[in-house]
């Protein structure tokens, strides 16, 4: 792979396991639940997210099959997202971005909802040079103008920088057209899924962050 001298990653999957995130959110908003209506329902929106795998929809399907009032809806969805217990990076993040960061730019971009607060709850904020979360600015990485922002914040050309992501639905295709290095992390939550097309496809793929020092 070429040299670069910019690396840009995703964050959900990619830098820790989103599920350690939904469980700390599932917590949260079940809370919020039982204060409201007395009852428990933490087994219950657990098993939907995690057994059943409904992890769109999950809060809608709960207060249906109960029915409960569908106000209760928007105070749950911010429940989830207000959580503030710590969450912890895959065991080779902070390695790989110290030794990265000491010799390249380092950025993140990300379409999370939160994601300054996971960053913070991460406790690797401190590791980037840029930090663009796209639902702040009503984006998405499906659009040009959010790498092109990123790239101009770090004043770095899309041939001298490398994007890191987990998600073929999102991650590669924008930063391939832009001429981008691209480099998928294959686990997490996406890890069975193939790209829909050619366009979509990584440059390379990895199974650990660590095996990017071979190449960055």
């Amino acid at each position: 792979m070429r040299t670069v001298t910019a690396v840009c990653f995703d964050l959900d999957d990619t830098l820790y396991d989103y599920h350690e995130y939904a469980e700390a959110g599932l917590r949260s908003a079940a809370d919020l639940l039982e204060a409201r209506t007395g009852d428990s329902f933490h087994d219950e929106l657990h098993e939907l997210y995690f057994e059943a795998g409904i992890t769109d929809g999950t809060f809608d399907r709960l207060l249906d099959r109960h029915d409960l009032p569908a106000d209760l809806l928007d105070d749950l969805v911010t429940a989830y997202h207000s959580a503030t217990e710590p969450l912890t990076p895959y065991d080779d993040t902070e390695d790989v971005l110290s030794v990265l960061g000491s010799n390249h730019q380092l950025g993140l971009l990300t379409d999370g909802r939160g994601g300054h607060a996971k960053l913070r709850r991460l406790g690797i904020r401190e590791y980037f040079d840029a930090v663009l979360v796209t639902s702040t600015i009503g984006r998405s990485k499906h659009e040009l103008t959010v790498f092109e922002r990123m790239l101009s914040e770090l004043s770095v050309p899309p041939w001298d920088t490398a994007y890191i992501g987990d998600d073929p639905r999102v991650d590669f295709r924008v930063p391939n057209d832009l001429g981008m290095q691209t480099v998928r992390l294959r686990r997490g939550r996406y890890a069975d899924l193939e790209p829909a097309e050619a366009a979509a496809a990584p440059d390379r793929e990895v199974d650990e962050l660590a095996s990017l020092l071979c190449y960055f």
